[in-house]
């Protein structure tokens, strides 16, 4: 029960909205900050998703102010990535402050708003170690135990080297909120499948099924091999390709993925309201260049010419659809002529 003393529910979002937006600021400008080599921007990525996923559960787990809250949603100003830090952690710890006051006892302590907010403090501690434009130490004092070092990335449970778990669940779990029912770590004739995934109501568009494979590396580069891999398990499926990763992909395997129409996700799509579309166009390097922009399909070529005209030999990792356009639409095929035609033949 709220006392006179104890904060009310608005007090809890007055600093939660403009949190999460000074994270996701953060995180928005890491992605093309120049000051880092790539392996500290992909780690600094990451212990800001770790840190900011318990604070958007802490969110979801209190209860609904019953109150219109007019509460800003704008990030905190900040001139540097030290002045951002410094501001999530007051922000932190205002809220642990709160959580001793009320709500203690309302939860299993594992899973308590506390406990989420001294996660969230342990991953910018733990950034402050990693990230060389910031001091080491924080100006903020919280009493959270264990909060230096014990956080590092590797140390969330299901990631580590040669662990991807933790990447194959957020993609499970995001494939399930865009109306996919998916499953992680299948067989597919020998070899294991990170994640596959079936929409619950068809839209007769290759999408409707789904290959996922995840790369959880903290440094290194993905491959040509590992996209060659992935396309072939989903063309076994009759499945549309999808890769998800935290690291960098070569320029070569990022060409290759434009033009096999592979969907590449990193974390923040991971938040998106629906399944992205694969990039499949990029921008000029010229300024006022109007000429025709670059298109995969274009780019990519044709079939050899023995080959053209056959039966069934249309690109498509879903044999039955028939690419149309320059961008992503692909048309089911449906003509009696001995084709490889699909379930969504007639629809």
């Amino acid at each position: 029960m709220t006392t006179d003393e104890s904060p009310c529910l608005n007090e809890y979002y007055e600093q939660l909205f403009p949190l999460t937006a000074t994270f996701e600021s953060v995180r928005d400008a890491l992605e093309s900050e120049q000051a880092l080599t790539p392996e500290q921007r992909v780690t600094a990525q990451r212990l800001l998703f770790v840190s900011l996923h318990p604070i958007k559960d802490a969110q979801r787990i209190l209860p609904e102010s019953e109150a219109d809250i007019q509460y800003t949603r704008d990030p905190d100003p900040w001139e540097d990535y030290e002045d951002a830090l410094t501001h999530i952690e007051r922000r932190i710890e205002q809220l642990l402050q709160y959580t001793d006051q009320q709500y203690s006892e309302s939860y299993p302590s594992s899973n308590s708003p506390k406990a989420k907010f001294e996660t969230a403090f342990k991953g910018i501690m733990a950034l402050r170690e990693n990230l060389p434009v910031v001091s080491s130490e924080s100006s903020i004092t919280v009493d959270v135990p264990m909060y230096r070092s014990d956080i590092d990335v590797e140390a969330v449970d299901g990631r580590g080297h040669g662990d991807g778990r933790w990447l194959e669940y957020q993609l499970q779990r995001a494939l399930t909120r865009w109306g996919y029912r998916a499953d992680t770590r299948q067989t597919l004739f020998g070899l294991e499948v990170d994640v596959v995934a079936t929409r619950n109501s068809k839209q007769q568009e290759p999408t409707d099924w789904i290959v996922g494979q995840c790369k959880d590396w903290a440094s290194g580069s993905v491959t040509p091999a590992t996209l060659f891999r992935l396309c072939t398990i989903a063309f076994a499926c009759r499945a549309m390709p999808v890769l998800c990763h935290t690291t960098e992909l070569t320029s070569r395997t990022e060409e290759l993925a434009r033009q096999f129409e592979v969907r590449v996700l990193e974390l923040s799509d991971l938040e998106r309201g629906e399944l992205p579309a694969p990039h499949v166009a990029k921008p000029t390097t010229e300024l006022q260049e109007w000429g025709p922009q670059y298109r995969a399909r274009d780019d990519r070529g044709t079939f050899p010419l023995m080959f053209r005209g056959e039966p069934g030999k249309q690109f498509s990792y879903v044999p039955g659809f028939t690419p149309v356009g320059s961008d992503v639409d692909y048309n089911p095929i449906e003509d009696n002529s001995g084709e490889d035609t699909h379930p969504a033949d007639g629809h």
